[in-house]
């Protein structure tokens, strides 16, 4: 049986580091960390429902028709709640792909956990590195 929510946010290696890209759309790492104030963009799966539903298997449409989830999640870094969401749904151009933009807190550098919560469902912590 499916449930409506069970986030789990992407990773690229085994160390567990987030799927994760800068502003410039580049891929978050050791040597380009987020940047405190910044707006990243992190990659997900198991965000429930959106708007604009596209058929199974399509990829979903950018703007102005975004396929937004119908729930706002909250995404915590380094133990502190980012509090501007920006977008929440699937990512443009790809098939069941989620994306999440939001603005990194000041949560001091190093590498911190980041979680996604939506539908009371908190996913495990990925790794963000952070400056």
């Amino acid at each position: 049986p499916l449930v409506p929510y069970a986030p789990s946010i992407f990773t690229v290696d085994t160390a567990g580091n987030a799927a994760a890209l800068d502003a410039g759309f580049n891929v978050i790492s050791a040597s380009n960390p987020a940047k405190q104030g910044q707006y990243i963009s992190l990659y997900c799966n198991g965000l429930g429902p959106v708007t604009n539903t596209p058929a199974s298997g399509d990829p979903a449409q950018g703007p102005p028709n975004l396929s937004s989830t119908t729930t706002m999640p909250t995404v915590s870094i380094g133990g502190q709640t980012a509090t501007d969401v920006a977008f929440s749904g699937l990512a443009p151009g790809f098939a069941g792909l989620y994306q999440i933009n939001v603005r990194v807190p000041n949560v001091g550098s190093g590498v911190k956990p980041v979680t996604v919560s939506i539908g009371g469902v908190t996913s495990l912590a990925a790794k963000l590195n952070v400056q």
